[in-house]
């Protein structure tokens, strides 16, 4: 008897540690996720949203597991997952767990979900910390983590507050108009608006269309140099893309942004790596460097699967300046086929970074495009003593 006793004793307590630590994981998802723009410019909001879900996962082990190890505790399950109302705290709690499972399913199936349902679905968060602050507040533990708690309101408060204003400050900027569309290669073609936005080259925004059941968001890099009308240089892939090209001029588009810390350093070489259609921050900056008349040494690498799956290659070939260098790598042509100048059959190696790259371990190092590019760039990179610090790699996320 005493035994079992202990036991339940013990799983009562991992079910408190639990709930603590998913409440304090709960309040820095939310908080993390309302103030991301603001740490944008020393993070990147990509990489933020990449932690973000994967922090996901971790806080709902605890949330999830927090009543499991209750009942476990007590041999009851009906008291710990069918609120009774007479008990406001323990219902406040079991409420708490059915709106953080149901937010969590919504944000799997976000791109089914309409805009304005998905923002009604983030509210429920709010409704969610509140049940869960109330459960553990009064649920005993008040004496132990007072301070806890009180923090956990006030940084949901200013982070309730942060989102508001930006949201409300967005509303008035986001709405634009189609100016054109053009076919760049036969995959990818260049979306351009009517006006701007202020942006550094490098960035990205999210485009969304009130139209053919599309709701969520899509993340683009910029491919216009600041001061231009905004242009989005995207590849044909998925129904969004596929729609995206059929726009027509004068058709309503909505763009969130910038965003991204994709933006290079002054002060070294620059090495640009890139495939596919991660050429487009790049295109951005070398414009960027062209009109501003930035003397900074940059290197192009940049692979492709033929000489017409090159995109900008028009643009790049038309840059004449001592500082910039370009190596165009083909990966799907004949052994015995002629190339045109600055392009060679292969990926990205050692040679090639050998006779590319001047200062091999000096330079800085921006990688874009597909997984598996960028996997083997940063391979190559480290084998060659390229320090992990002088590596930066933007991250396709969506």
């Amino acid at each position: 008897m005493e035994q079992t006793l202990t036991l339940s004793t013990l799983l009562y307590s991992i079910g408190k540690l639990f709930g603590t630590i998913g409440f304090i994981s709960l309040t820095f998802l939310i908080f993390s996720g309302d103030t991301a723009r603001f740490w944008n410019k020393y993070i990147g909001l990509d990489k933020i949203i990449k932690f973000q879900r994967k922090f996901s996962y971790f806080v709902a082990f605890f949330v999830i597991f927090h009543p499991i190890f209750f009942i476990l505790s007590s041999g009851s399950a009906k008291k710990f997952l069918i609120p009774n109302f007479t008990y406001t705290t323990l219902a406040a709690g079991i409420m708490a767990l059915y709106i953080f499972v149901g937010v969590l399913i919504a944000s799997a199936l976000y791109k089914r979900i309409s805009y304005t349902v998905w923002q009604y679905i983030h509210i429920l968060t709010y409704v969610l910390f509140f049940f869960a602050l109330y459960h553990g507040y009064s649920g005993g533990t008040a004496d132990e983590y007072n301070p806890i708690y009180t923090i956990a309101f006030l940084l949901i408060i200013i982070g309730i507050l942060y989102r508001t204003m930006y949201k409300l400050k967005a509303k008035k900027t986001s709405k634009f108009y189609i100016k054109s569309l053009t076919q760049k290669t036969h995959d990818t073609f260049t979306l351009t608006v009517k006006g701007s936005k202020d942006f550094i080259a490098g960035q990205f925004c999210f485009l969304r269309l009130n139209k053919n059941k599309l709701y969520a968001r899509h993340p683009f890099t910029i491919s216009s140099a600041p001061g231009e009308d905004l242009s989005f240089t995207i590849k044909l892939a998925g129904r969004f893309t596929q729609i995206a090209k059929d726009l027509k001029d004068g058709d309503e588009i909505f763009i969130d942004g910038p965003f991204g810390n994709f933006i290079p350093k002054p002060e070294k070489d620059l090495v640009f790596i890139a495939g596919g259609v991660g050429i487009t921050p790049f295109m951005s900056i070398l414009k960027d460097h062209v009109n501003k008349n930035i003397d900074q040494n940059i290197t192009l690498i940049y692979g492709s699967r033929t000489e017409n799956d090159i995109i900008f290659k028009k643009e790049f070939d038309t840059i004449n300046t001592p500082w910039f260098k370009k190596l165009y790598l083909l990966s799907l042509v004949e052994s015995d086929a002629v190339l045109s100048p600055n392009c060679e059959k292969g990926f990205i190696n050692k040679d090639v970074l050998e006779r590319y790259v001047k200062n091999t371990k000096g330079s800085l190092y921006y990688i874009c495009g597909p997984e598996i590019m960028k996997d083997n760039a940063k391979k190559l990179l480290k084998a060659n003593g390229v320090p992990s610090a002088q590596v930066y790699v933007e991250d396709f996320f969506w």
